[in-house]
């Protein structure tokens, strides 16, 4: 809340001055991106393509930044095996918080990067497209079956994440999801 009221505030100092002719800062910075902790310590052999799905994110969302703790954090991760083989999902637990289970057998089907992909778009609000989605759309996940290879959110999701992002904060309730828990 605090963070949305000081963008609030410099918005509209910024309004502000350019409303009356004065010239903005040359060297004024960016606001801090928002923080999402996450741990990879019950990874497994997801652990390197949650990396690389969090370098993605951080670059295409300017506003938030998933950091790697290595102790325990309000975003875990976790690898696990089912006798279907299939089933990587998320629990969120407000914007930014919860847990990703990632199915080792979904590893074999699809593009491991993109399964993190997908799955960290749900903890940043993100929900699924469903059946006849295209392979453009990171949040198309399965539907668009294994040959879709692309780890990349398009501009639209990129959009609706930073939009979130910059009107809620991290442990804010996030749409279609059970309201957060300290459980």
């Amino acid at each position: 809340m605090r963070r949305r009221v000081l963008s609030l505030i410099s918005a509209l100092a910024c309004a502000g001055a350019v409303a009356l002719g004065t010239p903005s800062p040359a060297g004024a910075a960016a606001p801090e991106p928002e923080t999402v902790p996450i741990d990879l310590l019950l990874a497994g052999s997801y652990a390197e393509p949650v990396r690389e799905a969090m370098r993605i994110w951080n670059t295409s969302v300017p506003g938030i930044r998933f950091v790697e703790q290595s102790t325990p954090a309000s975003l875990r991760v976790k690898e696990y095996t089912t006798a279907t083989g299939t089933g990587s999902h998320v629990y969120v637990n407000g914007l930014g918080r919860g847990w990703v289970y990632l199915e080792t057998g979904d590893a074999q089907v699809y593009r491991p990067t993109r399964v993190a992909v997908h799955e960290l778009g749900h903890i940043l609000s993100l929900p699924d497209l469903g059946p006849g989605s295209p392979c453009s759309k990171v949040m198309s996940g399965g539907w668009a079956g294994p040959e879709c290879v692309n780890t990349q959110p398009d501009a639209e999701e990129i959009s609706e994440v930073a939009a979130f992002f910059a009107a809620h904060d991290v442990g804010d309730p996030v749409p279609g999801w059970p309201p957060p828990s300290d459980d």
